[in-house]
């Protein structure tokens, strides 16, 4: 009898310790943080679909990724490797280095790790919530199935990409709490865009096979190709071609760009984000300087998406259609790129993105 009660105990304190056991958002949060801390090393395949509302393109990409934690990493926090299966070069980034390696050619490039070496095919397989949820949000939610615990986190609207209806889904397996799925929705002017990354082969600490070091020392006998240096635009320091374009707000009204002020002119496309984000900044030179300086966008695609983002930007500096033609003419190949043309219309200035540089030489021309 005495033993009988004893087991009856035990399994009242067995549940009632069960019970206490709150699943809820907080709950799985902080478990899948627990766990992630944990993670030391880390590689997995990854299935990543992305479908861009401007373009109407889907991308459906398959991979590999190796993860090594590093705290003393500034950029990312740990090294990874990246392979993409459509892609033959693979990409690693170790102590403040992207590396491009081509085993075909037995070559490989090395340039300065930045945070937009995670946009190489490479590191595309590098999913940003790897090790960190999203701490900022307006609502989060929890569901469940058999196998899984489904967290909703729904976003305030991005005002800067104009993204509304923002939702980040994480399918988190129960075993583990590692992400099984990660989905992202939003619509961008309107548009739906869709993010999907789906993790498989999943290996932790020490079942991890691979290390960055050893992929690392399988191309030291390769050729190390030397960064090229940036030739000087065709355009400096030359009078600035002709340039009469459609306005982007009514095509049917041609514009001439004249010199009777220097001019900035500024390529950017819709689905540039340092573009958008740059806008403040341009608007603030044009206000800034009106009496003696002219702002002139020049945007070559999606006409209609443009003027919508103009708009609820509040953007009022003139914008003008482009072509393809016209960026050859000018060698823009990458977005924002912006040119300084003095008063009597000769190309000064090429600027490779926005900088408080544009400002300093817009005063200086004002001032001679």
């Amino acid at each position: 009898m005495k033993k009988t009660f004893i087991v009856l105990l035990t399994t009242v304190i067995f549940w009632s310790c069960k019970e206490e056991t709150k699943i809820d958002t907080n709950y799985v949060i902080a478990k899948f943080q627990e766990n992630a801390d944990n993670i030391n090393l880390l590689e997995y395949r990854m299935q990543r679909i992305d479908t861009f509302p401007q373009s109407g393109t889907v991308w459906n990409n398959t991979g590999f990724a190796l993860i090594e934690k590093d705290k003393n990493d500034k950029v990312f926090g740990f090294s990874f490797y990246g392979k993409r299966d459509d892609i033959e070069k693979e990409y690693i980034y170790d102590v403040g280095n992207g590396f491009e390696i081509s085993k075909t050619d037995k070559t490989y490039k090395v340039e300065p790790g930045y945070f937009g070496f995670i946009g190489s095919p490479g590191g595309q397989m590098v999913h940003q919530n790897i090790f960190k949820l999203d701490s900022i949000y307006k609502n989060v939610s929890l569901s469940e199935t058999e196998n899984s615990y489904l967290l909703s986190f729904e976003f305030e609207n991005d005002t800067v990409y104009y993204a509304s209806d923002r939702i980040k889904v994480f399918e988190l397996n129960k075993a583990n709490f590692f992400p099984i799925e990660i989905k992202q929705t939003s619509r961008i002017l309107g548009n739906k865009a869709v993010s999907i990354a789906k993790f498989s082969d999943v290996k932790i600490n020490k079942n991890v096979t691979h290390s960055i070091k050893d992929l690392k020392q399988s191309f030291q006998n390769y050729t190390i190709i030397q960064p090229e240096k940036r030739k000087p635009n065709k355009l400096l320091a030359k009078k600035l071609p002709s340039l009469e374009l459609p306005d982007l707000f009514d095509k049917n009204k041609i514009v001439k760009v004249n010199h009777d002020k220097l001019t900035l002119i500024d390529f950017w496309e819709v689905w540039c984000g340092p573009c958008i984000a740059s806008f403040p900044k341009v608007e603030n030179l044009k206000n800034k300087f009106s009496s003696d300086l002219n702002v002139i966008g020049i945007v070559s695609e999606d006409y209609k998406n443009a003027i919508k983002l103009l708009e609820k930007k509040e953007t009022t500096f003139q914008n003008l259609i482009g072509n393809n033609e016209l960026e050859k003419e000018f060698g823009v190949n990458s977005w924002p790129r912006y040119f300084l043309v003095d008063k009597k219309g000769i190309v000064q200035k090429e600027y490779f993105g926005f900088s408080e540089q544009i400002e300093k030489d817009i005063k200086e021309f004002i001032a001679k």
